[in-house]
């Protein structure tokens, strides 16, 4: 049976190459993106959907929900990827950027894998993977710098372990990854790594035939929460 996936912010970055590779190596791939017409050029060939949606619109979500459920009886991996950086300093108190960076970052994969959570069940070998950051991580933090980022990047990761111990009794294991600072919109040219580099650990999480569950990862390997 072909493998299905569902991959948010999906049209650029790290989430359209993990839909490329994914669709590549057999899978079938809804690719979720608020703008339809931001499609990359490259799904036309491969067996990838692009789909509307916004991961911060529980409506949006609901109706990405309903349509999948036309086309796929099952979805075997979830890859939580749409993420936003803001820019204020924690200090400054901007409530209105915190809360935007929080709906996108951190409440988008909960309403996210709330939905599909019905069509992970079915799968008999179901992956959740939330794309985060180890800047996220405790021991990062006190160095300060895009707080908003810092502090949804935390919350994913407990939402990681403590959803990882719930969901294990149905088969889903749930993991948290780092794709570490790489060339995209949001990393920049002046990062040191490719997008295939930080796509790396998603696809290995995706396909493996083994994995951990309910681990901070990254380059395939462990790292402190």
């Amino acid at each position: 049976m072909q493998k299905i996936a569902v991959i948010t912010g999906a049209n650029r970055g790290i989430g359209k190459q993990i839909c490329l590779e994914l669709a590549q190596q057999g899978f079938k791939v809804f690719a979720g993106m608020r703008k339809l017409e931001n499609s990359p050029q490259e799904f036309n060939d491969l067996d990838i959907t692009p789909s509307l949606l916004d991961v911060t619109d529980v409506a949006s979500v609901d109706a990405f929900a309903t349509e999948l459920g036309k086309q796929a009886s099952h979805i075997d991996v979830l890859i939580n990827n749409a993420g936003v950086m803001g820019t204020k300093a924690l200090a400054d108190f901007d409530l209105e950027e915190i809360r935007w960076v929080m709906e996108t970052n951190f409440f988008g994969p909960i309403q996210m894998t709330k939905a599909m959570i019905p069509f992970l069940k079915k799968s008999s070998d179901a992956r959740i993977i939330n794309i985060s950051s180890e800047m996220g991580a405790f021991g990062s933090l006190p160095i300060g710098g895009y707080g908003a980022y810092r502090m949804s990047k935390t919350s994913l990761n407990s939402f990681t372990a403590i959803l990882s111990s719930e969901l294990e009794k149905h088969n889903i294991k749930v993991n948290s990854m780092c794709p570490t600072w790489v060339k995209t919109g949001m990393g920049g040219d002046a990062a040191p790594g490719s997008v295939e580099e930080g796509a790396d650990t998603a696809i290995w999480l995706a396909t493996a035939s083994a994995i951990p569950n309910g681990k901070f990862l990254q380059k395939r390997s462990e790292i402190n929460w």
